[in-house]
Parts: structure tokens; sequence; C-alpha cells
């Protein structure tokens, strides 16, 4: 059983998605997760519903909770494995080999981390041979939370780092509901929006981000926020569709994305 969306999605890149039970509201992707039991979201599991799928192993991030939870469930015999968040290419690739390392598959993992360092080195080069570091302005269109600015200390700020940018907004910590002066204050190179639903961001709404020059010169992405914020196997996409956003007096030609 996994309980994170990107672990999910290492599972499945590893082949191994024959042994699980269950996932959580996180894990979508890839679509073949619909046909499995949902156990409840990330932050709140819980207890009744993770045992009632009897499984051996849990595997989880540190954003799991409630830990009460996680730690009656390792009293009644559930092997409860809670893995760092992985907010750099490094720390991505490292997780990966933990959940090989748990399954049993450690050659999978490695194989699988090989291609993808590949992968994610050719979209460096091309990031790290900009004339200059551009300034994105990164947002969370999140649920019932509306849509957030992504500070710094975040995965939408890692992901900027990633690939050799700097974030718009600065001297804010974490994520905080857009305020439509500090939109049109950034000045962004470019623009990022994470959807945790498709089709949610709605730019007639934010008519302030509408008239930044990088939303109308077209250096803007609308892109699921797991995929853009998961750090899972499939980070040297998230990497490379950002990267592609960026405006040509910031980057060189990029023959290979």
């Amino acid at each position: 059983m996994t309980a994170d969306g990107a672990i999910t999605e290492i599972v499945y890149q590893l082949g191994m998605e024959a042994r699980l039970v269950a996932v959580d509201t996180t894990s979508g992707y890839p679509p073949a997760t619909q046909s499995l039991p949902k156990i409840g979201y990330l932050r709140a599991l819980p207890f009744e519903g993770v045992l009632a799928m009897k499984p051996d192993l849990l595997i989880t991030s540190e954003q799991a909770a409630p830990k009460k939870n996680l730690d009656r469930l390792a009293r009644a015999g559930v092997m409860v494995e809670t893995l760092p968040s992985a907010w750099s290419p490094e720390a991505a690739l490292a997780r990966i080999r933990s959940v090989g390392d748990l399954l049993g598959e450690p050659g999978r993992a490695a194989s699988l981390v090989t291609a993808l360092e590949t992968e994610i080195r050719r979209v460096q080069r091309s990031a790290s041979a900009r004339e200059r570091r551009p300034k994105v302005l990164f947002m969370l269109a999140a649920g019932n939370h509306s849509v957030m600015l992504a500070g710094e200390g975040t995965a939408a700020s890692a992901l900027l780092e990633a690939v050799n940018a700097d974030n718009a907004v600065s001297g804010v910590m974490g994520y905080k509901p857009a305020n439509r002066e500090a939109i049109l204050a950034s000045q962004p190179d470019a623009i990022v929006i994470a959807e945790s639903t498709p089709g949610q961001f709605d730019i007639d709404s934010w008519p302030e981000l509408a008239r930044l020059q990088a939303w109308q010169a077209g250096h803007r992405l609308v892109a699921d926020s797991m995929l853009l914020l998961g750090f899972g196997p499939r980070l040297p996409q998230a990497m490379a569709a950002v990267n592609r956003v960026m405006p040509s007096d910031a980057r060189v030609a990029d023959h290979d994305s």
C-alpha cells in the first residue's frame, strides 16, 4: 500500500503495481490507479480504513498524518515506512532507490534512476546555458484554498531552483493566498500554475495576471500539480515543461526538449 502520489508513481514505474492493495487520494497517476481502493487523504489517513486493506507494508512520506494512526498501524503489525520529502533531483532519485529496496527490487530501481538521471542532466544543461536566471511566478490552484502564491521553502521553489530559475515572490515562506498587488509587483519572466484538478484555474478571474507581460507573451504553463510538485519519476518531464516556457532572452535554444 502507498500513501503519497509520487511514491505510487514510483511503484508503477518499477512494474510492481500488482502488489498494491490500495492507495491514497493523492495517487491519481497513472490512470490505472483509479481502479484501486482509496484509503483517504495523505494528511488524514484513517487507522481502520488502512487496516481493513490488510497491508503488510505501507510506504508513505513524512507528510503523512496523523502520526498517532501511523503508530497504531505499526503496533497492529503493519510495516510503516515513512520516506523523506524529495525536493531536489538528487533526493527524488534517492527516494526511488529506497522504494526499490523496500520492494526487493534494487536492480529495477537502479535502472530507472540511471534513465532519469540522463533526462535530468539534459534539461539542466539547457537551463545552465541561460544568459541569466529568469524570475518565475509560481501559483497553486488548490481546491477550496483557491489560488495560492508559492514562496520559498516549497516544492514549487525547489523545482525552479532545479531549472536555474528564481522565485519571483521574494520574502514569502510557504504558500500564501494570492494577493493581486503582489502578482502585479512580481513582474515575472514566466508564470507557472499548478492545478490540483484539471481546468481548475480560471484566468478570467485573475485579470491582473492576464495583464502581465509574461502571460501576454505566452511564457506560461498550466499543468497538473502532482506532475510539477510531486518530485516523482516524472520530474524530468516537469523540469522540461517549466524550462520551455522561459523567454528566449533568458535561455538558448533547447533542441533536445
